[in-house]
């Protein structure tokens, strides 16, 4: 008895020893992954991409962005898959400011190349818009959402909460599934949107 008590109570052995330790050095990076993320801890204030990331992401629907029915096979794509979407807000009217800045998406949308079919565009504007109707006859692959001013309040209150400050003509960027996941503001150039979008689109698996 006194013999198999001394075993019992043997130190473990040296071999066990070196497999917790493989176990402890293969997970501890896991670990402080985990500890970073859900603690937001010693996560870097810069990022890879330019445009302001909305974490977690805005239901399209949710605030009030409905693309019309009858023109959503034009951003569905042969595969059956949705395409990214350059939301323009324009609010109650499109102005010099909201032309230029629907010219800038259809800049951004030929510079793609081979993958401009897989990025639509569309504005969010007022219906009764004199200015709109004209960008959308200049612009007949536009998809236009009615947005009012409502609209627009609501969704800039949703995006304060996410310390992003949202004025007319800035443009969301909306994923296949419907999320609005990035912010861009006059201050992001055409080349600043454009490599975020190549970069997206070289990852995406929905689009």
């Amino acid at each position: 008895m006194e013999q198999l008590a001394m075993v019992e109570n043997a130190p473990p052995s040296r071999g066990r020893l070196k497999l917790w330790g493989i176990i402890l050095v293969a997970a501890t990076p896991l670990i402080a992954a985990m500890v970073m993320y859900f603690g937001r801890i010693g996560i870097p204030s810069g990022t890879t991409n330019y445009g302001d990331l909305i974490i977690p992401p805005l239901d399209a629907l949710e605030i009030g962005v409905s693309l019309p029915e009858t023109r959503l096979d034009e951003i569905t794509q042969a595969d059956g898959k949705r395409q990214w979407l350059m939301v323009t807000v324009a609010g109650d009217a499109c102005s010099e400011r909201c032309l230029q800045a629907l010219y800038l998406s259809r800049q951004i949308n030929v510079a793609l190349g081979k993958e401009a079919d897989r990025v639509g565009r569309a504005l969010l504007a007022g219906a009764g818009d004199a200015a709109l109707q004209q960008a959308l006859n200049d612009y007949p692959r536009m998809l236009p959402a009615s947005f009012s001013s409502a609209d627009m309040e609501g969704l800039r209150a949703k995006l304060d909460k996410h310390n992003i400050q949202l004025q007319p003509y800035d443009m969301l960027l909306m994923d296949p599934l419907g999320n609005i996941m990035m912010h861009y503001s006059e201050k992001h150039d055409g080349k600043a949107i454009l490599e975020d979008l190549k970069r997206l689109l070289k990852v995406s698996k929905i689009g």
